[in-house]
């Protein structure tokens, strides 16, 4: 009885000295996430490792309502991106799933950075925008962070690696190689400067990265180098006996794929049934499907048909359990060979509209990339600091004007009390001429440099879009060893004979093979010259490339575009070019 009396009384006790920790964390991390200096982010860092090690996801949401409250009663800029983060960061730790309004937070934590024009704040917005895909823009923000983070000094963020690996993996899912590797190499160079702040995983999956890109270009060489410095790296005692176990059997696994294309089969095979064994026994059915598709190319170049027919297969199973396009696009082209080479026709015709199918599905993921919407948010991001930028020369050339318009007031009113009133009339007069000739003359330079600096600002950025655009469509198809140079070719071919016509519709069909079904199906009557004009819009060709290619004049093409819309019986409103590119 006594005992349970005493939990009573340290009942209040305890509620207190928790209300009294937690508003203690409160004015400790106001007080970290006031500073603006270039020690800021250290600062806010220490904060972000209290909360992983000391808080739990109740203690989290305590502390993140005695924040809400606090931004009820202050507008300090700086503390509401702070705490907007945190709440944010706050989720992640915790694994709690993100909703709406947090990316609204995020938008909004982007917001106060530009206007507080604090890039360092910014560049830590953009890393945490990267890490949880805001807005579809991994890619952009980790570039978006890294270039902040270079002019500010990486040696004021803990975490830059993290930012080269998030572009690295990124460029390499959009078959980027050897973009992928270039950042993929700046993020190795921060183990030994950064040492302290590695993931230990972080190293490996980077490792793994640059040999896959390597092996994407055919340098095999490279691609061994990496590998073999994911063996040597697991070997050490900061991973598990599992991780090692698992990373050696990938590592050798990928050494075999290269040795096979170097033409070492018979080293390649165990190091691949290796990797295969370990794959089977942690459940990575990714690797599962990379292992069987090696040991079924190995089978189809022996001319073991029935063997490798059974490896692609198993590689398919489990690369539809790992939701792996590459790999389902590998399995169905060995399955197709396959089936081609033992006679079955009905499986053979099966399996080429899976492969068709999948070879569409990651073509479509491969060339958008995300392009359009790093396309946007590029021209945001400059438009929101040219707006800004512009809205502070309006105000200090209306502040200049007002300054001017008064003292020209008071000349006035002296020259008046001097004067006699048609003499001030004509001072008056002369000087008011001379201010708007001034104020117009200032307009028109500001209004001209403004101009210029955007104008230049626009041709930077519109050159990155360029070279990204040129970059993806020249990858498109390097996933199909037999077809990699028909993105090349498309855009290559003179349309002028019908032999020429012929050989640029047979690539036109294996790349786009619903195109042309769709659109005859629509317009029975469309004429071969309709249907070579169609070809190239759906590539994206502009008016001159389309004269070019076809060696007529702009204005023939342009009549012609004219006329297919007409038989289209497009509206208005409809382009004929985003009709077009509706069709495949």
């Amino acid at each position: 009885m006594m005992f349970r009396s005493a939990i009573f009384l340290l009942l209040p006790f305890l509620f207190s000295f928790s209300s009294f920790a937690q508003q203690s964390d409160v004015e400790e991390f106001l007080k970290a996430w006031s500073v603006s200096d270039k020690s800021q982010t250290q600062k806010a860092e220490k904060t972000y490792l209290i909360l992983k090690k000391e808080y739990n996801y109740e203690k989290f949401k305590a502390i993140s309502e005695k924040l809400d409250l606090y931004l009820t009663t202050n507008s300090d800029n700086r503390l509401k991106a702070r705490i907007l983060m945190f709440q944010v960061l706050g989720k992640r730790e915790f694994s709690i799933r993100l909703q709406q309004q947090d990316t609204l937070k995020v938008a909004k934590a982007i917001k106060l950075a530009r206007n507080l024009e604090d890039d360092q704040l910014l560049a830590e917005i953009y890393a945490l925008a990267a890490d949880i895909d805001f807005e579809g823009g991994y890619l952009l923000y980790n570039l978006k962070a890294l270039e902040l983070q270079k002019k500010i000094g990486f040696n004021y963020f803990s975490f830059v690696q993290n930012r080269f690996f998030g572009a690295s993996i990124a460029l390499y899912k959009t078959h980027d190689y050897k973009e992928s590797i270039a950042y993929g190499k700046e993020c190795l160079v921060f183990k030994n400067i950064k040492s302290q702040n590695w993931d230990p995983m972080v190293y490996i999956f980077q490792l793994d990265v640059i040999g896959a890109s390597y092996i994407a270009l055919e340098e095999y060489d490279d691609a061994i180098d990496y590998y073999k410095q994911i063996i040597d790296t697991v070997s050490s005692k900061a991973y598990s006996s599992e991780t090692k176990e698992l990373w050696k059997g990938i590592a050798n696994g990928n050494i075999g794929r290269c040795l096979f294309y170097q033409g070492e089969t018979q080293q390649a095979l165990p190091l691949i049934n290796a990797h295969l064994a370990v794959a089977l026994k942690y459940g990575q059915w990714n690797n599962v499907a990379l292992a069987e598709n090696s040991k079924g190319e190995i089978f189809l170049k022996q001319g073991d048909f029935s063997q490798a027919r059974s490896s692609f297969k198993k590689a398919l199973s489990a690369a539809i359990r790992s939701h792996r396009l590459e790999d389902k696009v590998r399995a169905t082209e060995g399955l197709v060979a396959s089936f081609a080479n033992l006679g079955n026709t009905d499986s053979l015709l099966y399996y080429q509209k899976e492969y068709s199918s999948y070879l569409l599905a990651q073509a479509e993921v491969v060339s958008s990339g995300r392009l359009s919407s790093m396309n946007s948010k590029i021209l945001f991001d400059n438009g929101q600091r040219d707006l800004e930028s512009a809205n502070a020369s309006i105000s200090k050339l209306e502040q200049t004007r007002n300054i001017i318009i008064i003292s020209i007031a008071i000349l006035a009113i002296f020259i008046w009390l001097l004067y006699n009133r048609q003499a001030l009339k004509i001072k008056l007069e002369k000087q008011q001429m001379i201010f708007e000739s001034l104020q117009v003359k200032a307009e028109v330079d500001q209004a001209k440099n403004s101009l210029q600096q955007f104008r230049n600002q626009m041709i930077e950025k519109d050159q990155l879009i360029i070279n990204l655009r040129q970059s993806l469509q020249k990858s498109v198809l390097e996933n199909n060893l037999d077809e990699a140079q028909i993105g090349k070719k498309l855009l290559a071919y003179v349309l002028v004979t019908d032999e020429e016509w012929e050989k640029f519709k047979d690539d036109f069909n294996k790349v786009y093979p619903l195109f042309y079904p769709r659109i005859n199906a629509i317009l029975p009557t469309l004429s071969a010259a309709e249907e070579r004009l169609a070809s190239l819009v759906y590539l994206q060709m502009s008016n001159k490339e389309i004269a070019s290619t076809l060696a007529i004049s702009i204005d023939s093409v342009a009549r012609s575009k004219r006329r297919l819309k007409q038989k289209l019986a497009l509206s208005t409103a409809q382009t004929l070019e985003t009709y077009i590119l509706s069709l495949a």
